[in-house]
């Protein structure tokens, strides 16, 4: 599959972005069409950049924020905020839609827990990642259903045999972690190993000017990454991967707002193994065939007060999910492509709400066909229209079919310059908590769907802007209601609209390098008539570099939220607006780094979200080092 974008460098490394040569550029991208993890190829020139707004953050970028996971990085894009709240929690929206209404794939597959249909940023490890790549708004139609605000594609590093490194990191909140990998090659084998621990006590906050020690709030993180490369022809590639996730840690109460709840999660683990490959087919066409198994064993512990001694109940959840998708790309005639996908996913959850209970047991599956063809018109002009149909096989009530279409159009009267404009709907399926949960579940819910538009440009000579206008009308949203009995269940009753624009600036001089985001956005309930929840006007975030003397390096990023709201139960609650301020300094030395970081320099109290403030001023120590034969 040919990806609908190539990523938009606002993050990469400043002088590879804006010194190297054509010749450079394009044998990077021939070179990234054979990567196995990603489920779409990027284009091969300039003029082949998507009708998608897409941002990619290099993994240059991720080294210097020095991020534990990936909560701490994709807040630095144009149209992503991260955000905290009750179950501790690091969740994504882009544009405005939340995370359950996002498709993420790790090394293209699909990552979300079955029952909420949702993910953790911070059970996503940053230091194993080369690439992430950010699709917002009209994605593919090979994507498949769900992707109503975008897609996030995490690539993990690719062997570079042999090669070993070592990463080191302690905080001022005791926190402290170590992550190793290493590969090597062995008879036309490729293998390639992550190992990584995280732990800490958890963390301050400012409360009233004094940084106090948030309660129940340590964890303890481990996780190990496997890759195995086959080679069986000159143009094929099989790629076998193997991935455990482990935690356990606090979910602090909330400060206000809510009442008080004493929550941990004993365990918080996932499985993942894939298996698939890359195959060249009659010398012009490819194909990307994948099967995935992901497990995810969690046990949540309820007590009965802050002492955490007396068990209120447990609950369980054994959830998993499978699938297996292709993903092609067959040229005809002498300027058209067709691209053509087929995905299957299946969702198994079982749950048990207290020991000695009865274990609840459902499932349901999806299936997805998507073809796009692409014409080219003259050396200018590009015309995308694809279709995609989606099935939902439910577990009770009737099953859901949908149709998705995209149409786009580009202009590229330069190498450097480009216009796009896109047209598409989407939908996405319910989540199966929505469906099937008691009391609340609804298994005759209704698909939501969006009809998106954006027009936007890009610009790469002096300097790189890229710039979008975007809007989304969202129906049938999936809302929780009361009932006139005082029961509640969930219904297709929400409609509302997203409207915004996105502009991002970046520059490069012999010392220092300037990367600006600004993002508007306003979004209305139809039903209430008010703002959606948690939806700021306005986001801006920097980063600045500069080479100082002695040889040191210093980065300082920082992200501006306005201010937004939240309804609680029937009070409508405003979330303040609030600045974060960041800055690391490292040195090299040959094959070693050393760094000094400091996060929320300014100790301001800030929440992403009403009732649960985010960490207060930390310092950080760290170092890396790497070892390898290029």
């Amino acid at each position: 599959m040919l990806l609908l974008s190539v990523g938009i460098l606002l993050f990469s490394d400043p002088v590879s972005a804006f010194q190297a040569n054509p010749q450079e550029k394009q044998k990077k991208r021939e070179k990234q069409e054979k990567i196995t993890e990603e489920i779409v190829v990027e284009a091969r020139i300039p003029k082949d950049l998507p009708i998608s707004s897409t941002t990619s953050i290099k993994k240059e970028q991720i080294a210097t924020m020095t991020p534990r996971d990936l909560s701490e990085v994709l807040s630095f894009t144009s149209g992503t905020l991260v955000l905290a709240g009750p179950k501790n929690e690091f969740r994504l929206k882009i544009r405005g839609f939340a995370g359950q209404r996002i498709v993420l794939l790790y090394d293209g597959i699909p990552i979300y827990e079955p029952y909420f249909n949702s993910f953790d940023l911070k059970t996503l490890p940053a230091e194993m990642v080369e690439n992430i790549k950010v699709v917002k708004g009209a994605s593919s139609v090979l994507y498949g259903p769900n992707a109503l605000g975008g897609v996030v594609n995490i690539i993990t590093k690719r062997p570079q045999p042999p090669s070993f490194s070592l990463r080191g990191l302690f905080d001022s909140n005791g926190g402290y972690g170590f992550s190793t990998s290493g590969s090597m090659h062995w008879k036309g084998i490729l293998f390639f190993v992550f190992a990584d621990y995280d732990e800490s006590d958890g963390f301050k906050w400012n409360s009233g000017g004094e940084n106090i020690q948030m309660e129940n709030s340590d964890y303890r993180r481990r996780n190990v990454l496997g890759k195995v490369y086959f080679y069986p022809g000159k143009k094929h590639e099989i790629l076998l991967e193997l991935a455990h996730y482990k935690s356990q840690y606090g979910v602090p109460s909330a400060q206000e707002f809510y009442f008080p709840r004493y929550w941990r999660f004993d365990k918080w683990n996932r499985t993942q193994v894939n298996l698939g490959g890359t195959f060249s087919l009659f010398n012009s066409s490819s194909m990307k065939f994948r099967s995935y198994y992901v497990r995810h064993d969690n046990i949540l512990d309820a007590y009965t007060d802050s002492s955490y001694s007396a068990l209120q109940w447990r609950s369980t959840y054994a959830n998993s999910s499978y699938g297996v998708f292709l993903i092609g790309t067959v040229p005809y005639f002498s300027k058209e492509e067709l691209k053509f996908s087929l995905n299957f996913r299946g969702d198994r959850v079982r749950i048990q709400n207290d020991i000695g209970a009865e274990w609840t047991d459902f499932s349901h599956q999806t299936i997805s066909l998507g073809a796009e063809n692409h014409l080219k018109i003259g050396q200018k002009w590009k015309l995308v229209g694809g279709l995609s149909l989606d099935y939902l096989k439910k577990h009770t009530g009737e099953n859901k079919t949908s149709l998705n279409p995209i149409g786009g159009v580009k202009f590229n009267p330069s190498d450097f310059f480009d216009l796009h404009l896109t047209l598409s709907k989407k939908s996405r399926f319910p989540p199966m908590n929505s469906l099937y949960s008691m009391p609340f579940g609804n298994p005759d819910l209704r698909d939501e769907r969006a009809s998106s538009y954006e027009l936007g440009l890009s610009y790469e000579k002096e300097f790189f802007l890229t710039g979008a206008v975007f809007y989304n009308r969202i129906k049938d949203l999936i809302q929780a209601i009361r009932l006139p009995d005082g029961y509640s269940t969930n219904l297709n009753i929400g409609n509302a609209h997203i409207f915004g624009f996105e502009v991002g600036f970046q520059k490069r001089w012999s010392w220092t390098g300037l990367s600006l985001n600004y993002t508007y956005l306003n979004g209305e309930d139809h039903e209430d008539s008010r703002p959606l929840d948690l939806l700021p006007t306005s986001q801006f975030n920097f980063m600045v570099d500069f080479t100082v003397p002695l040889d040191l390096k210093l980065s300082v990023w920082g992200l501006a939220v306005s201010q937004s709201e939240l309804k609680i139960k029937d009070n409508i609650v405003l979330n303040p607006g609030y600045f974060a301020l960041n800055a690391v300094i490292y040195k090299r030395i040959k094959k070693f780094e050393v760094f000094l970081k400091g996060e929320n320099l300014l100790n301001s109290f800030y929440t992403t979200e009403p009732g649960y403030p985010m960490k207060s001023r930390t310092i950080a120590f760290g170092f890396r080092a790497e070892f390898s034969q290029n």
